[in-house]
């Protein structure tokens, strides 16, 4: 035997170990968007369902590429609130008043209607 045949039938007893197999049957119209989700992940089927079922196991939603990016704008219109709020205060602290806080108060908003269109699915790019 083949040092290669060898190493490979080492590992697959190892693996066998710390692995297992499952079989799922899917109906196909079920399968179908099972493997557009995968196009877009760039991942296989197999790899997805994987992926999701230690998510659900873990309580941690997987969420879609195209979601993950929505998250960043998210973040990163709550960043801009906090760094304009600290302005706000700082400026307020100096001259003991409250100023700017029409556009603090339009940074609300945004955030408000981004998470709202978000949870809704209504997201638009």
């Amino acid at each position: 035997m083949s040092a290669d045949k060898e190493y490979h039938k080492k590992y697959k007893q190892e693996y066998k170990k710390k692995a297992k197999y499952v079989n799922v049957a899917v109906p196909l119209d079920v399968y179908a968007c099972l493997e557009k989700i995968a196009v877009v992940e760039e991942t296989k089927v197999s790899t997805l369902m994987r992926k999701v079922a230690i998510e659900y196991l873990a309580q941690t939603p997987s969420l879609p590429k195209e979601s993950q990016e929505d998250l960043k704008e998210v973040k990163r219109l709550i960043r801009n609130i906090a760094n304009n709020v600290n302005q706000v205060a700082h400026h307020s602290n100096i001259i003991k008043g409250m100023v700017e806080e029409h556009q603090l108060l339009d940074y609300i908003k945004k955030l408000e209607e981004t998470v709202t269109d978000y949870t809704t699915g209504n997201i638009t790019k």
